[in-house]
């Protein structure tokens, strides 16, 4: 059954534990570009968006793409959604 509502949308800003995100290395802040949904039975979606992360600059604004779990998604504080007007 797809989500009710989405789960991020181009333009919200996501912020990611270590544990939020598959094969994750570290934890991971991004504006969302696109997010890609994924088969039902997958407990991930793709997410591809800009990094902010203003105390390295080899990583700040630089292009990513992780495999956030939809739980830490619906986590609340995760997601900080822009105005949709």
């Amino acid at each position: 059954m797809p989500e009710p509502t989405p789960l991020a949308c181009p333009g919200d800003l996501v912020a990611l534990r270590q544990c939020d995100h598959v094969d994750a290395d570290r934890p991971v802040r991004l504006r969302v570009t696109e997010i890609w949904p994924s088969p039902e039975e997958h407990s991930w979606v793709r997410i591809d968006g800009w990094e902010i992360d203003p105390d390295d600059t080899d990583r700040d604004g630089k292009a990513v793409s992780v495999r956030a779990y939809k739980d830490a998604l619906r986590r609340p504080g995760t997601v900080t959604t822009v105005d949709r007007g």
